[in-house]
């Protein structure tokens, strides 16, 4: 029984959804086609290749990489930062998070008497939702809403092109309330990497990004990657978090059952009328259930497409749930500083809720 009440006490994120899911099932039918197979095949694909980089070494390697070009506490974080921010544009958030993560926190791990961790590690998430709002494919709302509309390359990128320029106006200014201290420099030599194991996880790894953005059917390519990685080192499999992937699926089944109440849909239709109530409406919803579930309910019943384009886009930014990459972060920081949970929850609330009200402010002046 202990084992049972530490299992579900451990993870609150992931009871909860549990709870949520079981819930759902009392007003809507369960369908198998609520569950976004292509998201838990993708994410776990990824989180097992990650898991193999960085039992090669190849994190620690970057990490002091990283460290030799930042002089200061400051430029480290700016650094990972904006790295962050636009290789999330092609690799996806959940991606950029999951490899970009793990290198700033072993670094974190070299510098003990650095105080502003959380914030860097926070900035980083903000980024790469921020910027896979860039391109169709960065994000999973942007490629629904994409396809959903119908929308023009040119009227998309009118759009995202808005949210890159206030995106990195406020990550800028967010630099300069970073504090500032010396790095010390790193006196241990570069680790050697295995260059056959980097070309052998590099294909891997181009494997499951063809699935990732559909140049072949994820169904078929994230299995034989997982087999591959597997023969490489089987071990890697139990480092996986498992409990993420059934978060996801919970969410994902807790959104198909109340989207099938009739007065959802009643109250969706009745309060997305107009671009104020759909960009706020949208940001609500999202804080609730997260940005991608929030499009998928919200478009069959608005017209008002630009609306929730930055709406949901925007939504990521707030709660711990707002967004799906959010979960993957905090995830990560969990591992590597397991006492600081509440600590990072905390300070993440607070810089997300400052980014959020910024944001709105400045995009319901655009609408």
């Amino acid at each position: 029984m202990k084992r049972i009440v530490a299992f579900f006490t451990n993870d609150l994120l992931f009871s909860l959804s549990l709870l949520i899911a079981l819930i759902s099932c009392f007003f809507g039918k369960f369908s198998i086609e609520s569950i976004d197979f292509k998201v838990i095949f993708c994410l776990f694909g990824l989180m097992l290749l990650v898991a193999n980089i960085e039992k090669l070494g190849i994190l620690t390697y970057l990490a002091e990489k990283l460290i030799d070009i930042s002089a200061t506490t400051r430029a480290l974080i700016r650094n990972i930062t904006l790295l962050a921010f636009f290789s999330s544009m092609l690799l996806t958030n959940d991606v950029a998070i999951l490899s970009l993560m793990p290198i700033y926190l072993t670094i974190t791990k070299k510098i003990p008497d650095m105080n502003n961790k959380i914030l860097g590690a926070v900035l980083l998430i903000i980024a790469a939702n921020l910027g896979s709002s860039f391109f169709p494919f960065g994000n999973p709302q942007n490629l629904f809403l994409f396809s959903y509309y119908s929308l023009s390359t040119v009227t998309f990128f009118q759009w995202s092109l808005l949210l890159l320029i206030v995106s990195l106006v406020f990550l800028f200014l967010s630099f300069l309330w970073t504090k500032k201290s010396r790095i010390p420099k790193q006196m241990a030599p570069l680790p050697t990497i295995d260059k056959r194991k980097i070309s052998y996880l590099s294909l891997i790894g181009l494997f499951i990004l063809l699935g990732v953005f559909d140049l072949f059917p994820y169904y078929i390519i994230i299995p034989i990657a997982v087999i591959l990685l597997g023969i490489y080192d089987v071990g890697t499999l139990k480092q996986v978090d498992y409990r993420l992937l059934a978060t996801f699926v919970f969410f994902f089944v807790a959104v198909g059952n109340f989207a099938q109440l009739e007065s959802v849909s009643l109250l969706i239709k009745k309060q997305f009328t107009t671009n104020s109530a759909t960009f706020f409406g949208s940001i609500a919803l999202s804080q609730v259930i997260s940005n991608v579930p929030a499009a998928i309910l919200v478009a069959p019943f608005t017209t008002q497409t630009q609306a929730l384009f930055w709406g949901v886009n925007v939504g990521g930014l707030g709660t711990i749930i707002a967004s799906l990459a959010n979960l993957i972060g905090f995830k990560i920081y969990k591992q590597y500083y397991p006492n600081q949970s509440k600590e990072f929850l905390i300070k993440f609330s607070g810089i997300n809720l400052i980014f959020l009200v910024g944001f709105a402010v400045v995009f319901r002046l655009l609408l």
